[in-house]
Parts: structure tokens; sequence; C-alpha cells
């Protein structure tokens, strides 16, 4: 399985729309999956569609096959792959294999059985991401405190070093007066 990839993931600030009196499920999984920018780009996949379906199956503990995803997307196969990169990124969707009488039932599944813990999921991921980016940045801020100090410390020696050049020039020419 290839390493997750955290570098396509995008924040958006979008907001359940207050001109309507009710607000629907449908409302709020769009809401949810354009906050989490889950929705790679602009294009007629309908995330939305997507996690609605994918809760309705796991509280079924049924696995979806990557064919159902393309057809709740409504897109290619091929773009299907693309377009469930940040659910798996985020760790929201993995691939599972289930003991379903004589074989496996293989497919996607979400990690959570409600949204609140799928945003658990995410929010751990991002989290350890910042840690370690964090970590990163302790050890930049330090070699880049120490360059500096090394610098200066260099600096003041060269300045030293002329004076002491100075200091043997004049007695050097003292010795040779006596």
């Amino acid at each position: 399985m290839p390493k997750r990839k955290l570098s396509d993931i995008v924040f958006q600030r979008i907001s359940p729309p207050d001109t309507k009196s009710a607000l629907t499920p449908d409302d709020l999984s769009h809401v949810l999956v354009r906050r989490l920018g889950l929705k790679r780009k602009e294009s007629r996949a309908q995330h939305n569609k997507l996690l609605l379906e994918l809760i309705k199956y796991r509280k079924e503990n049924v696995p979806v096959s990557i064919e159902k995803i393309s057809q709740i997307l409504q897109v290619s196969q091929s773009q299907t792959y693309e377009e469930i990169r940040k659910w798996r990124s985020l760790g929201l969707l993995e691939f599972v294999k289930i003991p379903a009488g004589d074989g496996f039932a293989k497919g996607y599944m979400l990690t959570g059985h409600t949204v609140n813990r799928l945003l658990d999921k995410a929010e751990a991921s991002t989290k350890s991401f910042f840690r370690k980016t964090r970590r990163i940045a302790k050890d930049f801020d330090d070699l880049l405190m120490l360059g500096m100090a090394r610098a200066e410390k260099g600096s003041n020696e060269a300045v030293e070093e002329p004076a002491a050049d100075e200091t043997n020039a004049v007695k050097d020419a003292e010795d040779e007066e006596n």
C-alpha cells in the first residue's frame, strides 16, 4: 500500500446555507465534504452523496466496491481512485476484506461509524503531520541559530586577529630597532 500523502489536503471555509429554513443531511454532507477538501477539484463527482452512502454501508458493515463508488460519484473507475485519494490520506476510508460465507467481501469502508468519529481520524492525521513538522521546524531553528552564533563568533575572531597581527608587527619592529 502506498504511503499516505497529506500534500493535497486543503481545508475550505464553507458554512451551511443560512437561507434555508431547515437543513437536510444532503446539505450538511455537502458542507462537510467541502470543508474537509475531499472533493479534489471542481468536477461533477458527487462526494456528498458518497458520504451518505458510505455511512449507510458502514452501518450494515458492508464494504463498497470501486465500481459501486464510481457509480455513486458518477465518474469513471479510473477517476474514482483519484477522487477517493483525499479520503484515504485523511484516514477516513480504507480498503478492507471482511469474511463473508466461504470467501471474503472486499471493498472500501469508512473508518468510523459516525461523522464525528471520521473527524477524529482527520484531526489525528493532521495533528500528527503538524507535530512532525514542528520537530523539523525546531531542528531548523536550532541549526539556524547555531550557524548565526558561529558566524558572529567568527567575525569577532576576525576582528581580533588583525589586532594580534598588528601587535606582532609592532613587536617585530621594536626587536629590529634593538
